[in-house]
């Protein structure tokens, strides 16, 4: 299979629109008859097909995701193999992606960016509870979705979060692990650091406190962020909705109410910081590491999954 153009057809698929394109594939938008609405497909390239392992994990991974079923998560309706190129189908949903939403209006206010990264929090923990890891969560792959009506969210408003890649195999790093639960909290620990400063953490020696960048976040929200990049993953939170919840509870001491996802757990136990340390102890001063290559790759082409943002849906143009 060539690369996908307008009008291609493959599987079933007629392909509507070619929505992105990098080093892990493209992202089309679709129409099947059998789903009769238009939807986004994830279309890998040849090679990575080739990887028996990869392969295995890639459908293994689909088949799980489409059995999960959240709120904030991006639904999974399946995976494919078609003329040696892997593809993962999903929902087409409208929205504008946390990353764009930092570029065009900066930081968030403390509340809001708790309430974001709650409800990101709860995806991840239904993912985790299903057996699955997202491995390549950034404010590019989290979805803000618009209003019923059909407007844009004032920027300070409550918004409903939709994060997406879910079914998407990572790929492995470098030294040949994969990624594991703490660093799918350590990722949404940068989320929210990222959310209420404007600027990801720093690498090592670690970055600075959220606090010290922007004025009114509370200090001890410093804590619960940091700790979630200890560069130790036993001194991370144990958990994300235990790491959102201890950031909902440290703005409520504050005076600064944030809605509650329902479902959420409460705080998780963690391990403690060492005698002497602020936040989440030594470890909690460096920064987790970052995942790079592949996995930034596969970040930047899911961002255009769902990132149709403020597009009207197109129509169909035969058998509708």
């Amino acid at each position: 299979m060539s690369t996908l153009q307008e009008g291609h057809r493959f599987d079933g698929y007629q392909v509507i629109a070619v929505l992105g394109e990098d080093a892990m594939g493209q992202v089309v938008r679709a129409f099947h008859p059998t789903h009769r609405q238009d939807v986004a497909v994830v279309v890998l390239h040849p090679r990575w097909a080739q990887d028996d392992g990869y392969r295995e994990r890639f459908h293994r991974q689909a088949a799980v995701a489409a059995l999960v079923q959240d709120p904030h998560l991006l639904a999974v309706h399946g995976s494919g193999q078609v003329e040696g190129r892997l593809y993962v189908q999903t929902e087409l949903v409208e929205g504008e992606d946390l990353g764009s939403l930092l570029q065009r209006a900066g930081p968030l206010d403390a509340a809001r960016a708790v309430d974001v990264a709650g409800q990101v929090a709860r995806a991840l923990d239904a993912a985790h509870a299903a057996g699955l890891v997202h491995g390549h969560l950034t404010p590019a792959g989290v979805l803000l979705v618009p209003p019923a009506d059909g407007g844009d969210p004032p920027h300070g408003d409550q918004v409903d979060v939709r994060v997406t890649g879910l079914g998407i195999a990572p790929p492995v790093d470098p030294q040949g692990s994969e990624p594991d639960r703490p660093a799918d909290v350590a990722a949404l620990a940068a989320l929210l650091y990222e959310l209420l400063t404007g600027q990801p953490p720093s690498p090592a020696p670690g970055p600075p406190a959220p606090s010290s960048l922007r004025p009114g976040i509370p200090r001890d929200l410093d804590g619960v962020v940091l700790r979630g990049l200890a560069a130790d993953p036993a001194q991370r939170w144990s958990s994300a909705g235990g790491m959102a919840a201890a950031a909902r509870a440290v703005l409520s001491v504050s005076g600064i109410e944030v809605a509650r996802p329902g479902g959420d757990p409460a705080p998780a136990p963690a391990a403690r910081p060492d005698p002497g340390t602020s936040g989440g102890g030594e470890a909690a001063g460096r920064s987790a590491a970052v995942p790079v290559g592949a996995a930034v790759l596969m970040a930047a082409l899911l961002a255009t999954v769902v990132a149709v943002t403020r597009r009207r849906r197109a129509r169909h143009r035969t058998g509708r």
